[in-house]
């Protein structure tokens, strides 16, 4: 059954807002959670390493589930599936709020991710079907960007502002009633649905990416403390590469595959999600080291680890602005290239910094930091425009799907690379900060090798 989703054109702003809602406190349980570790830390007497995991649940449940919602929102609504998975974050949010002990935590933080991944394709849905006039959607897609990048930015102030003055509970509570607005107003609001029941989910495909994900992961982290040839750990890793195999066995027969053969079989959407998969690991990982290095070598409070990580995220706006002034002068094969050297050199120079002043500044962390972020403002949009257009009309939704997917596991990889390399150094601040830009300047190396390689040469060649 289909019936188009209908507003009012008075309500179309409103719509568009209460939609964003979602992406915001999506992002605030990212980058604004990760200033609440170090409190939460001191409060549950934790280690470090079981920390990470507060990030790392609601990430792997975000990033595994997001293909499997876009499909659930496909075949059941998108209106259905919004309001279950706001419903499911709503309580989970308040349920991390009230929670007395790590593994609640980690567990709550779970169900958080998962009800982000069936709400998040779900809104984009409703917005894509409820301005069917291509002007009238351009103009709304252009200030939903805005705003999600706005939250981006000042995700991680917003954050240590509320952890600073009401606690780290806050950072959960404050879910509840902007989810509880957003379930009312759709609820109430949105008259129709978009929905087929004739469209066939391979479940076991999921399952099998889910399991390779969470195995590559908890090994990842969990190996840090344990060893990584301890027998407790090292059949995760061989799960993982078996699930992975299935999977990919799988996937080759499949008639509906989670990814289209057709479209990996393009090197320019490989590449592009690629570039993207390492942008995130980069972002997010970063935001992790500098959120704890400004609170726990620094001593500084949370509302001013956040101030101090405010710049760099704020000049990601200015990246996509600049994008969107220039792409159509310099094409985006040009501005993505241009835009991921900018990055390696924003990472290089930070790294060789670090090596010769101990401490490094804190604003030529800041500095650098900016210059690295006004590459991956321009390259991240730069990146899906390359991707969408390769991949056409006929697979966008896939490739939005593969956007978003690449994102969070990006992130969920990102946060536990750098979980692992601060519980291997320690209390030695230098060595993690030293660490982590070199490790950022190998995937940016890597980065600009494939763009270069794929990319750049292939347009010349054209």
């Amino acid at each position: 059954m289909e019936e188009d989703v209908q507003v009012s054109k008075r309500g179309s702003l409103v719509l568009l807002v209460v939609l964003s809602f979602g992406f915001i406190m999506a992002v605030l349980d990212t980058t604004g959670v990760v200033l609440a570790i170090p409190e939460i830390k001191k409060f549950l007497v934790v280690s470090i390493n079981d920390s990470v995991w507060i990030i790392n649940a609601y990430t792997l449940a975000l990033g595994t589930f997001l293909l499997l919602a876009g499909k659930l929102a496909g075949k059941y609504g998108a209106k259905q599936m919004l309001i279950l998975g706001m419903t499911l974050f709503v309580a989970a949010s308040l349920s991390c709020s009230f929670a007395g002990n790590i593994i609640l935590l980690i567990s709550c933080r779970f169900v958080q991710g998962l009800g982000v991944a069936l709400f998040m394709p779900s809104s984009m849905s409703i917005l894509m079907q409820s301005f069917s006039d291509h002007n009238q959607l351009a103009k709304m897609l252009g200030i939903w960007t805005a705003i999600i990048s706005v939250a981006t930015g000042t995700g991680s102030f917003i954050g240590g502002t509320l952890i600073q003055w009401l606690g780290w509970r806050s950072i959960f509570l404050v879910n509840v009633p902007i989810g509880i607005v957003t379930i009312g107003y759709i609820s109430l609001t949105v008259k129709g649905d978009h929905s087929t029941n004739k469209l066939n989910i391979d479940i076991l495909d999921n399952l099998l990416l889910i399991l390779a994900i969470a195995g590559a992961v908890i090994f990842l982290v969990e190996g840090k403390q344990f060893g990584y040839l301890n027998l407790r750990i090292v059949p995760l890793i061989s799960l993982a590469i078996i699930f992975g195999w299935l999977l990919i066995l799988r996937e080759k027969k499949s008639a509906q595959p989670i990814i289209p053969i057709t479209l990996l079989k393009l090197p320019r959407f490989t590449v592009m999600n690629l570039v993207g998969l390492l942008t995130n690991v980069s972002l997010y990982g970063i935001v992790l080291v500098l959120g704890l290095y400004f609170q726990m070598a620094l001593h500084c409070s949370s509302i001013l680890s956040g101030l101090l990580i405010l710049p760099g995220m704020t000049v990601l706006v200015i990246g996509n602005i600049f994008y969107a002034k220039y792409v159509a002068e310099f094409n985006p094969v040009r501005l993505a290239n241009v835009a991921i050297i900018v990055t390696l050199v924003g990472s290089t120079v930070l790294y060789l910094l670090s090596l010769f002043i101990k401490p490094l500044p804190v604003f030529a962390i800041i500095l650098l930091f900016s210059v690295m972020s006004i590459g991956i403002g321009v390259l991240v949009p730069a990146s899906t425009t390359l991707l969408m257009a390769v991949s056409g009309t006929k697979y966008s939704g896939i490739a939005g799907a593969t956007l978003n997917a690449n994102k969070q596991i990006g992130g969920l990889f990102g946060t536990a690379i750098m979980g692992m390399v601060i519980s291997s150094f320690g209390t030695n601040w230098n060595g993690i900060i030293q660490m982590t830009f070199l490790i950022n300047a190998g995937l940016y190396a890597l980065g600009a090798f494939l763009i270069w390689k794929y990319v750049l040469v292939e347009n010349k060649q054209k």
